[in-house]
C-alpha cells in the first residue's frame, strides 16, 4: 500500500495522471494506455483552478514512470502492439482509490471529480 508521504511529493502534473487512472480504475477501464490517460486528464483539468499546465502524451508517460517508481501504479502487460509492432504498456494501481484519493491534494482532487 502507497504511504501518503510519497504522494505528497508527487508534482502536481504526477497527481492529476494519478487521479486519471484512479477515475478510470474505478469506472473499470484499467489497465489503461497512456493516449486514453491523457485524454481523460485533459478532460477532467478543464475546470481546475489548480494550475498543471498542459499534458503532453510524453508528460503523462513520464508522470506513469514516476507513479512506477513510486509503486502506485504497475505496468500491465495487456499484449497489444502498435501499429509499428512495438508493445504498448498499459497500467493500473496497485493500491485502493480510496487510500490514493486520500493522499492527493485536496484542490485537485475536488476539482478533477466535479468535472
Amino acid at each position: 500500500m502507497a504511504s501518503e508521504e510519497p504522494l505528497d511529493s508527487l508534482s502536481l502534473t504526477d497527481q492529476a495522471v494519478l487521479l486519471g487512472v484512479v477515475a478510470l480504475d474505478r469506472d473499470g477501464e484499467t489497465p489503461v494506455q497512456t493516449p486514453e490517460l491523457r485524454r481523460v486528464c485533459k478532460a477532467r483539468l478543464e475546470d481546475v483552478e489548480t494550475v498543471v499546465g498542459t499534458l503532453t502524451e510524453a508528460d503523462v508517460m513520464r508522470s506513469l514512470y514516476r507513479l512506477e517508481d513510486e509503486g502506485v501504479v504497475e505496468e500491465v502487460d495487456r499484449a497489444e502492439t502498435s501499429p509499428t509492432g512495438k508493445g504498448r504498456p498499459a497500467y493500473a494501481l496497485n493500491d485502493s482509490p480510496d487510500a490514493i484519493v486520500d493522499a492527493i491534494e485536496d484542490d485537485l482532487v475536488e476539482g478533477m471529480d466535479s468535472s
